[in-house]
């Protein structure tokens, strides 16, 4: 990483995913150094050479990164780590991937990557589930006044399973105008028609009264989803999500047993894991 980070100035995407070795030393290095064991770890030079004969490459940050691949750490990852990384790169990154970091938590989320992330498009928090349903909503709340309107293209929270109604609005309020992929696989718990028909557009109903806050327009530019397993996916949820997405063209529907072969259909659309369809 030392090597990389010191050489690879002009770098512009980074893929480290299920890197056996990559452990949370590896990952600080992306940031600047803090303390005496870090600068050791980031100067290896000066542990194995004369340092009044070779020179060190100072510490740089990777100024033309883009794309920050670091998914399904075999390592556990820091969400103290986490936060100084995305501090020093955040804001200069298009494309993040972060599931399977099943330690970063609210403060990563809120004060990590919520300032820093003005020009993310693509972004995975699959398996993150140590971020509260709180924090997640706030997050995308907070992000659908900041953007105005530049949201998310891709978004995967696979297998976070606390996720709510309320986040799913929050999302969809967030990114409605440019997402294009959204994966909710196996966000089972929570989730009920209500959080889905978000995607057609609507308002969150809480015990009964509409909350204003959380009226949204749908995603009309949605191209594929991943409802695998989340098993308030119905016939009746999808016509209506059809009809608020034209150009959508892939529905993931595994172990979703509601879907049956008179779910709605038109030219172009491809349903993929439907039970029915395997009888």
């Amino acid at each position: 990483m030392r090597a990389l980070i010191t050489h690879c100035e002009g770098l512009e995407e980074l893929r480290v995913s299920e890197c056996t070795d990559f452990n949370d030393d590896c990952l600080g290095m992306l940031a600047a150094p803090l303390t005496e064991t870090e600068e050791a770890l980031q100067e290896p030079e000066r542990l194995l050479r004369d340092t009044e004969k070779i020179e060190v490459v100072p510490w740089r940050p990777l100024a033309r990164l883009k794309s920050l691949d670091l998914g399904h750490p075999h390592l556990a990852m820091s969400s103290a780590t986490a936060t100084r990384v995305i501090r020093a790169l955040g804001s200069q990154l298009r494309v993040l991937n972060l599931s399977g970091f099943k330690d970063i938590d609210d403060n990563f989320l809120l004060l990590g990557l919520a300032p820093h992330s003005e020009h993310l498009q693509e972004l995975s928090l699959a398996e993150c589930n140590s971020i509260s349903v709180e924090a997640m909503t706030q997050f995308f709340a907070q992000g659908a006044d900041a953007t105005m309107g530049r949201g998310l293209v891709r978004l995967s929270l696979n297998r976070c399973y606390l996720l709510t109604d309320a986040v799913l609005h929050a999302v969809v309020r967030h990114s409605c105008c440019s997402l294009r992929s959204l994966d909710l696989n196996s966000v089972d718990d929570f989730m009920t028609e209500q959080g889905l028909l978000a995607l057609a557009g609507g308002a969150l109903q809480i015990e009964g009264e509409e909350v204003a806050s959380s009226v949204v327009k749908g995603c009309p530019y949605l191209e594929d989803i991943d409802l695998s397993w989340v098993r308030c996916t119905t016939d009746s949820v999808l016509e209506k999500v059809l009809e608020a997405c034209g150009r959508l063209e892939k529905v993931m529907v595994y172990g979703c047993p509601e879907v049956s072969i008179f779910a709605p259909t038109r030219p172009g659309l491809s349903y993929v894991g439907r039970v029915c369809d395997t009888l």
